[in-house]
């Protein structure tokens, strides 16, 4: 995980899931999102939870900060390692 993602660790996040034909800069309004107490909470469940791959994980921090799908597999797979 960045040293970024780190500091912001343990701020509330939300996850939303977005259909795969649109992006998160996308002007329709956001999903209603699952919170998270942590982005490592958040990202586990992400992975391990992804709505038969018809939909892709984005992840709002407390501070505005966004991490896209490929992000989130990274923070992931870090974790793991």
């Amino acid at each position: 995980m960045s040293h970024r993602m780190e500091a912001r660790e343990s701020a509330p996040v939300k996850l939303q899931y977005w259909s795969t034909s649109h992006c998160v800069n996308a002007p329709e309004a956001w999903p209603e999102p699952y919170g998270f107490a942590t982005v490592e909470d958040a990202v586990v469940f992400a992975i391990t939870q992804a709505p038969a791959n018809r939909e892709l994980a984005w992840l709002r921090t407390a501070d505005g900060q966004v991490m896209k799908p490929d992000q989130i597999r990274r923070a992931f797979e870090l974790r793991r390692s």
